[in-house]
């Protein structure tokens, strides 16, 4: 809305949506790195998928009008069709378990409360009535809260008379902070649980999208997930649905009149190969266009506590390595 509205660049991503549409995956996994525009991608998936009608649906449409996605068979298809499911545990990053669960129960409770009003209550029977009005008062216990996205997702499908769209943002970033704050395992056990009920075996989902730094693959957080397609750095698929190609960088520069530039920051910010396309990171761009001034600005945008951990723990071979091409890790060696 905010671009919309504003005179602000805009790099049409649009066609992503028609990559989750036509994939093969009910889940998408896309691990991507930090600032690569994750979160503004799944903010257009959701204005695109879910349910609105009426006046709402228009100016949904409207948003779209000259993308990519407008000029796609599955445009008229899919717009504004399905119930959906919107979590981001990007603010889970608590000392300890009992806190981060509470934030947990928190933001499914909000999530829930989106689509379940008192008077919508009513129409539930008695047994799931129990479950949600448990979860909304973040009264039930882990298994349920492990349990509670699967129970909205079959009350949605119910309601709607249509399967809904999943979207879990930095699934990781509650692992994270368990591993440097002590209480991993018992992270990774409940991010397993609530994965695992939300996804798989579930008949009543359209799609599922979560997004995260590290796939987690050496604790199998999504271990039995026979539907899942992950699609990494290294993939062809969704390759240029994150970061700046060379023509946006090119097109972004000139409309911030500085077109010149291309060669500086294009030494400066180019060098991150997605499947095969030439990516340049969007944070450092933007703040290169904005400021007229190249630097890192890449670099302190999030923790480096687990990196310090490998380092701490980690073979010889790889400490000298840290050392030797980044001397801003020389306090972990202390």
């Amino acid at each position: 809305m905010k671009i919309e509205r504003g005179r602000i660049f805009f790099s049409d991503k649009s066609l992503f949506i028609e990559e989750i549409i036509s994939s093969g995956a009910e889940i998408i996994l896309l691990p991507r790195p930090r600032r690569f525009g994750k979160t503004l991608n799944l903010s257009m998936v959701r204005y695109f998928f879910e349910y609105s009608e009426g006046e709402e649906r228009e100016k949904r449409e409207r948003l779209f009008q000259g993308l990519a996605i407008e000029r796609s068979v599955e445009f008229k298809k899919h717009l504004c069709k399905y119930p959906f499911i919107y979590i981001t545990f990007k603010d889970i990053k608590e000392r300890d378990m009992d806190t981060a669960l509470a934030k947990i129960k928190m933001l499914i409770s909000e999530e829930v409360d989106n689509h379940y009003g008192e008077e919508t209550l009513q129409k539930i029977r008695p047994k799931q009535r129990s479950d949600i009005e448990k979860i909304l008062w973040e009264e039930g216990d882990i298994s349920l809260y492990e349990n509670s996205l699967r129970i909205l997702s079959e009350l949605l499908a119910q309601r709607y008379g249509i399967n809904p769209v999943i979207l879990i943002d930095e699934n990781d970033t509650p692992v994270h902070s368990a591993r440097v704050s002590g209480y991993y395992r018992e992270m990774i056990d409940f991010m397993r649980g609530l994965l695992s009920e939300t996804f798989k075996d579930n008949p009543l989902l359209y799609k599922g999208v979560v997004t995260g730094i590290l796939r987690v693959a050496k604790e199998s957080i999504f271990s039995g997930l026979n539907n899942l397609g992950v699609y990494t750095i290294l993939d062809k698929k969704f390759s240029d649905k994150f970061g700046f190609t060379e023509e946006e960088v090119e097109s972004l520069l000139f409309q911030y009149g500085v077109e010149d530039s291309f060669n500086e920051a294009n030494h400066w910010y180019k060098g991150y190969n997605f499947g095969g396309t030439i990516i340049f990171n969007p944070w450092s761009i933007i703040n290169y266009a904005d400021r007229r001034v190249a630097k890192h600005y890449w670099a302190n945008t999030s923790s480096n506590e687990l990196i310090g951990e490998l380092i701490r723990e980690g073979s010889s071979g790889l400490r000298l390595f840290f050392f030797i091409f980044d001397y801003s890790f020389y306090p972990f060696f202390k």
